[in-house]
């Protein structure tokens, strides 16, 4: 049931945010959700396809990464119904110059347009993909430098390429960016197209034009701007040379009134089993509509073929063995013609699939239900006989001229061998002649180089000869001044064998008086030990005299003592004889007697203990 279209959008349960103006999608958009990308009806479109279809819009992948995030704000991983219509109005958002946002869902904007040759219903824009900056010409004689390099499997190393980068004498630097920027894929080996581009970019800069530091996209080479598919399960490996099998070479293709013509339309009876194969067939439609898909891409030249050169890259991505792709190859190319149309890719893809994600081989034989519906009434037959068969119309004039020029076309396809042959044992002696050529530049190259390092070498003899001469007058006067310096050297020797006589002498003197020395050392050092005794005496005798003065001083300090003792005494009896005379007058003189008696006494004991003190 549609909503309101003056409704705002809603989400319901955080879930994928509807369209504002129309959750019913328009007729056209169910349309392209069902025939393009949901084929099977399944309601949901997985992370691959939706990203395969996304990227027609021509958007940047910055770009288309966001609008996924907005069309898959869940993180599902695939995209259902209404998730798809938000993808496509955001892409209709960006196209027309619009931010990339949910709120500018309901901006009344033009329908998305998409590059798809395969599909109606969408608008294709004019495309410049298909534009080279390598113009055709340029193209023609890059690819005969490269074939005269003689290049292995299709590629040529450094070594080989080296030699014509640097005929140009630009700098190694620029050189270097040059080689960077044509080996495209980063193997270490160019192709024809990296060639073309390398040299392409070479040819810029001698016209001093500045070399880009990054590709510009118009240089890239269309067979590289697309990028390989990759098979579930599958591991990426970088080819290092095509299948070595016949029939994955390109051949020339020959049309036939029954086989695409070279528009790479049908004719009416293969267009009606082309467009209602049959239900019975290995291939389902879902894989079938991915792998026409991949077909369109892969046809560059668009005549309804693709070579073996142009499905390497996507057969080899598959990691399988080259003889195993080589058996799937021969499979699918029922009609041995050495290329595939799009319901032979398809069988073959479905073959690589079968291999990479179940690990089933690929069968010796085909069985009637891989045959492609549309083969399966047309007898196989080689490309040869195809050519110019017709089908027999029961005119006998009719027929037998349908035979004559079956009969011509074979012999013109045995003559178109036989001159391819030669043409191929041509080149082969053109690449020998080239290379003969390619020696004799490098001899001369050599020559030249050696007839120029031989006259640095004799321009280096001269210099070295006059520097010969300079040196000679150099050693002449070196000599000389030797000579000088040794007359030289010879007075002072005599001088120095006089000074050291003279040295000797006072030599001499100097060990008497260095004796002499010794001796007057003796002594001082017996007179500094007899000093020495001599101040301990002394000290002693000062220890002796500081004791006799100490009591010395004791001894008058009693004498005083004493005599004031004696004068006291004195005193008392000068006294007592004072009140003696007064009372006994008569006994005065005996009295003094006394007196005097006993001081002579006192004295006497006073003399006999200074003696006493001072021994």
């Amino acid at each position: 049931m549609c909503r309101d279209p003056a409704a705002p959008p809603v989400s319901a349960g955080g879930g994928s945010p509807r369209l504002p103006s129309q959750s019913c999608p328009p007729g056209g958009l169910h349309l392209i959700f069902v025939f393009q990308v949901d084929p099977t009806y399944t309601g949901r479109v997985g992370a691959s396809e939706a990203a395969l279809f996304l990227k027609k819009s021509g958007l940047p992948d910055i770009i288309l990464g966001k609008i996924w995030d907005l069309a898959d704000p869940e993180g599902k991983g695939y995209l259902d119904k209404q998730g798809f219509y938000v993808a496509l109005r955001l892409v209709a958002c960006a196209q027309n110059g619009h931010d990339v946002n949910l709120s500018n869902l309901n901006l009344t904007i033009p329908p998305p347009k998409f590059h798809d040759t395969s599909s109606p219903l969408l608008i294709t824009p004019p495309s410049t993909e298909a534009y080279w900056a390598v113009r055709v010409e340029e193209k023609a004689k890059f690819d005969g430098i490269f074939e005269s390099l003689l290049p292995v499997n299709g590629l040529l190393s450094g070594d080989k390429v080296k030699p014509v980068l640097m005929n140009s004498k630009l700098p190694l630097d620029i050189l270097g960016r040059v080689w960077d920027l044509s080996d495209i894929d980063k193997d270490g080996h160019l192709d024809k197209d990296e060639f073309a581009v390398a040299m392409h970019l070479v040819y810029r800069a001698l016209e001093k034009e500045p070399v880009p530091s990054v590709l510009p996209p118009t240089l890239i080479p269309p067979s590289k701007r697309k990028k390989t598919p990759v098979f579930p399960g599958a591991v990426p490996v970088l080819p290092a040379s095509p299948p070595p099998k016949d029939s994955l070479r390109s051949t020339p293709s020959h049309g036939s009134v029954n086989s695409l013509n070279s528009t790479g339309s049908l004719s009416p009876k293969h267009s009606i089993k082309q467009t209602q194969p049959s239900v019975n067939w290995v291939v389902p439609m879902s894989d079938k509509v991915r792998y026409d898909e991949i077909f369109l891409k892969t046809d560059m030249d668009m005549d309804g073929y693709v070579s073996g050169q142009e499905v390497k890259d996507i057969f080899m991505h598959s990691g399988l063995s080259q003889n195993l792709l080589a058996h799937i190859w021969a499979l699918a190319d029922t009609r041995q013609m050495g290329k595939l149309s799009k319901d032979q890719f398809a069988l073959a893809m479905y073959f690589i699939q079968q291999k990479v994600s179940k690990g089933i081989d690929p069968p010796q034989v085909l069985s009637p239900d891989m045959i492609p519906p549309a083969e399966r009434n047309a007898p196989i037959q080689d490309s040869s006989s195809s050519v110019g068969s017709g089908e027999f119309t029961g005119m006998k004039e009719i027929d037998d001229i349908s035979q004559e020029i079956a009969h011509l076309q074979r012999e013109k396809y045995s003559l178109e061998q036989d001159f391819r042959e030669k043409e191929e044992s041509i080149r082969q002696k053109t690449n020998e002649v080239q290379e003969l050529q390619n020696d004799l530049d490098r001899e001369i190259s050599n020559l030249q180089e050696l007839e120029a390092q031989k006259q640095d070498a004799q321009d280096r003899l001269d210099e070295m000869d006059q520097q010969k001469a300079k040196l000679k007058d150099m050693l002449n006067d070196v000599r000389q001044k030797c000579q000088e310096e040794t007359q030289m050297i010879s007075s002072l020797k005599m001088e120095i064998q006089s000074q050291e006589s003279d040295l000797k002498s006072q030599e001499d003197d100097l060990s008497r008086a260095k004796a002499e020395l010794n001796r007057l050392q003796q002594e001082e050092t017996q007179l500094e030990q007899s000093i020495q005794a001599g101040k301990v005496q002394l000290e002693t005798i000062i220890k002796s005299l500081k004791s006799t003065q100490e009591e010395i001083n004791q001894a008058r300090n009693k004498l005083s003592q004493l005599q004031e003792s004696h004068q006291e005494i004195s005193k008392s009896i000068e006294q007592n004889n004072d009140a003696l005379n007064g009372i006994y007058g008569s006994s005065m003189t005996n009295l003094a007697d006394i007196s005097e008696g006993i001081a002579q006494k006192e004295r006497g004991n006073f003399g006999a203990m200074v003696k006493t003190e001072l021994k």
